[in-house]
């Protein structure tokens, strides 16, 4: 199976072995992160999935590994890539959200691979990192532009300290090049692939598709310098979902949510999962664990919303 792999310079049966007993979490399963999990997947690596997204028409386009039945009952995106990659390696889905409350689930990992789509994560991941001693690969495509870069000795919050939410595109405003996803999620799985190999990498930001690689330098900041973590020791019970007009809410939903969502508008999908209705245009979907995503103007719409309708 592996003849190919083996056949390469600086590759062989002890390097092989060392990826075949790895383990890597995937955060995030859409454009870039499905594309990271099969790459590895198929190298054998042992895979922690994790995405608190449900599938849509949209991720036809975005990823190979999920097919239009899936997207149309809006079957979850770990629990759809799990059932895909399973034939491949040992595989466990987490239909969550990454958050203070759950990281440490991942600190029996051997890397951690970015396939979100918010900075908010990516800060998240990276004191963690940091804190763990755990290296992480930042995957990024926006437009047509990706953007891949190794962490280890480096720090994530130094390099992008100046950007904040709200100020750079999304996947929905600015759209995906399909492609663009593809080659920069393949380039963060052939730096996953040589790390766990044993080879080492630098940490330069590589620019796709022009090849660019950029010298970044970590400087003092409250994470690298003096060990603040706020990400790991706050949490907000209300997030965006890929851009703008999607926000997640962890709270509480009264008795019988489910329910009350079916009265109030036309079903979308049911399933052991989630439930998800529209209402008056709007999609609600409702978790089995007890998140809720709704579609809103603002999070503060999104609030409004939650507790007309799902609030006790």
């Amino acid at each position: 199976m592996y003849s190919r792999f083996k056949a390469l310079e600086g590759y062989g049966e002890e390097e092989l072995e060392k990826i075949k007993g790895s383990k890597v979490a995937v955060v995030g399963l859409g454009a870039t992160g499905s594309i990271i999990a099969e790459h590895l997947a198929r190298h054998g690596v042992e895979l922690v999935l994790i995405d608190r997204d449900y599938l849509e028409e949209n991720d036809i386009y975005s990823s190979g590994i999920y097919g239009p039945e899936s997207c149309e009952e809006s079957i979850p995106k770990a629990v759809a890539a799990e059932k895909y990659l399973s034939s491949f390696t040992d595989t466990k889905s987490m239909v969550e959200s990454l958050n203070s409350e759950n990281i440490h689930r991942l600190e029996d990992v051997d890397l951690i691979m970015d396939g979100t789509d918010n900075l908010e994560t990516r800060l998240l991941i990276d004191e963690f990192s940091r804190k763990e001693g755990i290296p992480w690969i930042y995957t990024a495509a926006l437009a047509e532009k990706g953007y891949s870069m190794f962490f280890d000795k480096k720090c994530f919050n130094c390099i992008f300290e100046t950007v904040k939410p709200g100020k750079i595109g999304t996947c929905q405003s600015n759209g995906i090049m399909r492609e663009i996803s593809t080659i920069a999620a393949s380039y963060s799985s052939m730096d996953a692939i040589k790390y766990l190999s044993g080879k080492k990498l630098g940490e330069k930001l590589k620019i796709i598709p022009s090849g660019e690689e950029l010298e970044v330098d970590s400087k003092d900041c409250a994470v690298c310098e003096e060990g603040k973590f706020e990400k790991l020791n706050s949490e907000t019970d209300v997030k965006t979902v890929c851009g703008d007009g999607k926000y997640q809410i962890d709270r509480e939903v009264s008795e019988n949510g489910s329910e009350r969502l079916k009265k109030l508008g036309d079903t979308v999908a049911d399933n052991s999962y989630l439930t998800r209705v529209e209402i008056d245009g709007d999609s609600f979907t409702l978790f089995s664990s007890g998140r809720t995503i709704i579609e809103a103007k603002d999070k503060n719409h999104a609030e409004q919303k939650f507790s007309e309708i799902l609030g006790n």
